[in-house]
């Protein structure tokens, strides 16, 4: 099942070029995160992976400062917070 998750992966890098992509809201693309844990820790965790994503990359976020430490963080439609070291940086600039 490993093996089957990515190898779909890598087709979807080979059949859609980068730029027809939906853009990610993560540093990380959601595929090559998805592929990356897939790779890393087994299908079980891949999957889960890529529920997370599908059910969080979206255009529902807000990117707030937190004033004492200026780091910024992205609060997902889920309640979750990201730091902002995963959030991509096309985000970061245009806010």
């Amino acid at each position: 099942m490993r093996l089957i998750l990515l190898s779909a992966i890598k087709l979807y890098w080979f059949i859609i070029p980068p730029e027809k992509r939906r853009k990610c809201i993560f540093k990380h693309s959601c595929s090559k995160f998805v592929f990356d844990v897939t790779k890393k820790d087994g299908f079980t965790a891949g999957k889960k992976a890529l529920v997370f994503r599908l059910r969080n990359c979206n255009a529902h976020f807000d990117i707030i400062t937190d004033y004492e430490s200026g780091l910024r963080k992205m609060y997902l439609k889920s309640g979750l917070a990201v730091n902002e070291s995963e959030i991509a940086e096309r985000l970061l600039r245009s806010r």
